[in-house]
């Protein structure tokens, strides 16, 4: 039985980690920490958590001897304390997404579950949505020979408030480490798993036609070309109504997906599968559940069944925290694009400003006047 400690009760705890925690016979929920009392009351509801084993201080949560693994779905500012203090504790430690907001604090968590012999995993659930898993299957027994192009249309992300007991708007403040591409990274990490390799250069646009109106601080338009050192993958991100699927172009065919009622990944059903090989297409089943919250559920809870076994088998994880940094820093790469219209070589130099700061970073960056990233006001731009 692995007994978890779950530090922050937010929207992402009730459609995600709260299937998962009461569904599997082998974890279970012993204690739950948040600073709101209204979100303690509906982790307590949700769980069924008796008054004492509900704090305000995470602390108390890492001081539970019964505890062996937390998960913190905090928003990222505030993580890298709480997961430093969790691994000084001896704590396993699952990681909503992004793990941190820049890439130097990444690699201090990373080191420090290294050092201490810890699992840090990343809730990079989309690995587990039957459509991904799918492509991944076919990718991996040559349907399409080698992949070359990976696009990905992500232009009709729905635009979810947080917790309204917290700060509902939080993912629009520079606190957030980045705007609708932060968000929903789940592409980024998607884009690195299907082609099999890491991402070794970033270019993009980054922009905010959408919300320009509300003078914003954040993208929420983001189109990015990465290069792998066999392939590229293009994502297209976006809040609002556009487009969403996902294309691979191979060597010897393609592969096409599409959601219901037209929507981008994560926010509807997957309807439409198929590979091309030959100009012959091959319609392929995907494994729905009845709706797409319940593919999100199953998805969290086939990750922490992924988590639990890596800890009691030593088996690797599908997310690692190297994973997450991974991400973080093609999404930074991205952003930092934007502003100085140049193409941004991976891994970023550790002495980087983007690598120390994140998006604060940004303005100590030889900055493109031209720049659409400039012209928006972004990430401190402005003026």
């Amino acid at each position: 039985m692995l007994k978890v400690g779950l530090i922050g009760c937010g929207n992402v705890v009730s459609y995600g980690h709260k299937p998962a925690l009461s569904t599997l016979p082998d974890v279970e929920l012993v204690a739950l920490a948040d600073v709101t009392e209204a979100r303690r009351k509906i982790g307590q509801e949700w769980f069924g958590l008796a008054d004492v084993n509900l704090y305000s201080d995470y602390r108390d949560v890492l001081a539970r001897a019964d505890v062996q693994a937390v998960c913190v779905t905090v928003p990222q500012q505030f993580r890298r304390e709480i997961i430093l203090d969790a691994l000084a504790a001896g704590k396993h430690v699952l990681s909503e997404k992004p793990l941190a907001r820049t890439p130097a604090v990444a690699q201090e968590t990373l080191s420090a579950a290294e050092k201490a012999g810890l699992v840090l995993g990343m809730v990079h659930n989309y690995h587990f949505l039957p459509e991904y898993r799918q492509m991944k299957t076919l990718l991996d027994t040559g349907t399409i020979g080698e992949p070359r192009v990976l696009t990905m249309h992500y232009l009709g992300v729905i635009d979810y408030p947080g917790a309204p007991e917290f700060q509902k708007d939080w993912r629009h403040t520079m606190a957030a480490g980045g705007g609708v591409l932060m968000d929903m990274i789940h592409a980024v990490y998607l884009a690195e798993w299907l082609m099999g390799q890491h991402a070794i250069q970033v270019m993009a646009f980054v922009d905010a036609p959408t919300y320009a109106h509300r003078n914003p601080v954040l993208e929420d338009l983001a189109l990015l070309q990465i290069a792998f050192p066999k392939g590229y993958a293009v994502i297209h991100m976006g809040w609002g109504q556009g487009v969403g699927g996902v294309d691979i172009s191979g060597s010897e065919g393609q592969i096409r997906l599409r959601h219901h009622q037209y929507q981008t990944s994560g926010f509807n059903q997957p309807i439409e599968l198929y590979s091309v090989r030959d100009w012959q297409r091959t319609d392929h089943v995907l494994n729905n559940l009845p709706t797409h919250m319940d593919n999100i559920g199953r998805s969290f809870t086939e990750l922490w069944a992924n988590f639990r076994n890596a800890i009691h088998h030593n088996t690797p994880t599908i997310a690692p925290g190297a994973a997450g940094q991974r991400a973080l820093e093609i999404a930074l790469g991205a952003y930092l694009s934007g502003a100085t219209g140049q193409v941004v070589t991976l891994p970023l130099p550790a002495d980087h400003p983007v690598y120390l700061e994140g998006i604060d970073g940004i303005v100590k960056s030889d900055v493109w006047a031209a720049s659409r990233t400039k012209a928006a006001g972004l990430f401190g731009l402005r003026g």
